[in-house]
């Protein structure tokens, strides 16, 4: 794997760790929450941070709104509900669908 690429995954999966953490914040003094279940993502992603720490500095530096872009997508996806989730992914699936064929009459035309 390209280092570019793996660099990004795992940017994706502190994302996602931090957007787990919250969510389960919200779930504070249900029975759906378990404090050793939290602890243990808790550490997980601290062991994360620190394996990506010097790479995000140097992101940073190069792209210093990324990371605030990044947050806010997380942000963004934690305040949707069920119904806005689904036409979110259906709206993704179409863009992707829209780029790949473009790519295909790009890669024709030469």
């Amino acid at each position: 794997m390209e280092r570019f690429d793996l660099f990004k995954k795992a940017v994706k999966l502190v994302a996602l760790m931090q957007a787990t953490l919250e969510q389960m914040d919200e779930l504070k003094g249900t029975v759906l929450y378990k404090h050793k279940l939290k602890k243990l993502l808790a550490n997980t992603e601290k062991e994360l941070e620190r394996a990506i720490t010097t790479p995000l500095a140097a992101l940073d530096k190069e792209d210093p709104e990324l990371l605030t872009k990044i947050q806010s997508n997380v942000e963004l996806i934690l305040g949707l509900d069920l119904e806005e989730l689904a036409m979110l992914r259906a709206e993704v699936d179409e863009y992707n669908k829209t780029k790949e064929r473009d790519e295909n009459t790009n890669a024709r035309a030469y």
